[in-house]
């Protein structure tokens, strides 16, 4: 089984969102694919795979037809190479199944941004999918089956999934196979700078993907052994559901104020989400029940003078990234806030959140500052802990740790923390 793994990744294709470079079929066709712990699925745009080029197709009777927060796409599903890393330091893994999307023609933007696709990191009860029974199966193989999926209008093949031609079911995600076929470990670990692009003077996108901000590292197999990139302790934090990373938050606090509990989930919606929480790298936000959220910009507007002004533009969640005039804003008079969550052993871990961290400067374009926190309206007492909580550890998901995995947070180690710490060691020394 490999040992680990670390892979480059960028949030300059997917509008803040961590991208990873992978490599889909005999062919080796290069794609980025957004890493997004909320979902399970992994996806290719159509216009990026080639199949008449790649000999390592297997068509099947599968179809998939996903929707996120936002964006959707439906699309049949094949099995093929996929192939992480390069080689001499690489994971591949054989006939694994891709869906190959067709997004609908009427969204403005694709779901995958300017990415090619989707790597879900959750669990597979998320990877939903449907087969067809025999009437089709018995009228056509499974490549003509392929190529009527991508030739027929998507409203009408979504609503053929609802006809008895079809079962619904759920397939392997690709960890869960990684892991299963014993290639690699079911962990992995992200380390990151931000949740928002950093855009540099002129707003261009070359120079933004040349930002050594705009870069992470993705780690899978045993991230523990990558010593370099944090320092002790972990901290570990439940794992609730094999679903999503669901999780149990208790409080925040904001500096200088008494904790906030956080609203438990109604009993009549236990079934559906599991849990008060979840950890959610396709997240750039975070997202807090409206309750919750109110409580907490409460406790900022005692704290910060010019907060009610600063906030007007982010008082409602956008798919569009917001932003406010960067001179106006004064991080070192915003308070620190700490989120405490329901540690593995039951006890409280609390991970501190920065206001650079939920405030992040050159974002959406150059000279701006964009607000991460937003309330949740019209939805259940579940908070998603997205990239800007992510972005301030070395975060690890081991999915087999207990009897779900667990979500563990350590201090990141970046290069000036060990430059300074080089620089006291010559200063101590000399």
């Amino acid at each position: 089984m490999t040992q680990s793994l670390r892979l480059p990744i960028t949030n300059t294709f997917a509008d803040g969102g961590y991208s990873v470079k992978a490599h889909v079929g005999a062919h080796q066709q290069s794609v980025h694919l957004i890493l997004d712990t909320g979902s399970s699925t992994l996806v290719l745009g159509n216009a990026h795979y080639h199949v008449e080029r790649d000999s390592d197709v297997v068509f099947t009777y599968y179809s998939q037809a996903i929707k996120y927060a936002e964006g959707s796409w439906y699309g049949p599903v094949i099995k093929t190479t996929v192939r992480l890393g390069i080689l001499g330091h690489s994971i591949s893994l054989p006939q694994t199944y891709v869906a190959i999307a067709k997004e609908p023609q009427k969204l403005q933007e694709p779901c995958f941004k300017k990415a090619d696709g989707i790597m879900g990191l959750a669990y597979q009860p998320l990877n939903h999918a449907y087969r067809c029974t025999d009437k089709i199966t018995d009228e056509m193989s499974e490549q003509a089956f392929f190529d009527k999926e991508l030739t027929e209008p998507s409203d009408t093949a979504i609503a053929n999934l609802k006809t008895s031609d079809y079962v619904a079911t759920t397939l392997p995600s690709y960890f869960s196979e990684l892991e299963q076929r014993q290639i690699n470990a079911d962990k992995f670990a992200f380390w990151l700078h931000r949740s928002s692009v950093y855009n540099v003077d002129g707003n261009c996108l070359r120079a933004a993907l040349a930002h050594r901000k705009n870069h992470g590292l993705f780690v899978i197999g045993e991230p523990i052994f990558h010593r370099d990139l944090y320092a002790p302790p972990i901290m570990s934090v439940k794992v609730l559901h094999d679903k999503y990373y669901n999780v149990t938050l208790k409080a925040i606090r904001c500096e200088g104020a008494a904790a906030i509990t956080a609203p438990t989930l109604a009993p009549s919606d236990k079934a559906r989400w599991c849990s008060n929480a979840i950890v959610d790298s396709g997240a750039t936000v975070i997202g807090l029940p409206e309750s919750l959220y109110n409580e907490v910009i409460e406790q900022i507007y005692r704290s910060v003078e010019n907060a009610k002004t600063l906030l007007a533009p982010f008082a409602a969640f956008s798919l569009e990234e917001q932003g406010t005039a960067l001179d106006k804003l004064d991080l070192a008079t915003w308070p620190e806030l700490t989120f405490v969550l329901e540690g593995d052993n039951g006890e409280d871990v609390s991970l501190s959140l920065p206001p650079e961290a939920y405030w992040q400067v050159h974002a959406p374009t150059f000279n701006q500052a964009s607000f991460k926190i937003f309330p949740l309206k019209h939805w259940p007492n579940q908070s998603i802990l997205g990239l800007p909580l992510i972005s301030q550890f070395y975060t690890i998901f081991d999915r087999g740790q207990g009897a779900n995995g667990v979500v563990s947070f350590a201090r990141k180690v970046t290069v000036s923390n060990t430059v300074d710490a080089l620089k006291h060691v010559f200063e101590k020394n000399s």
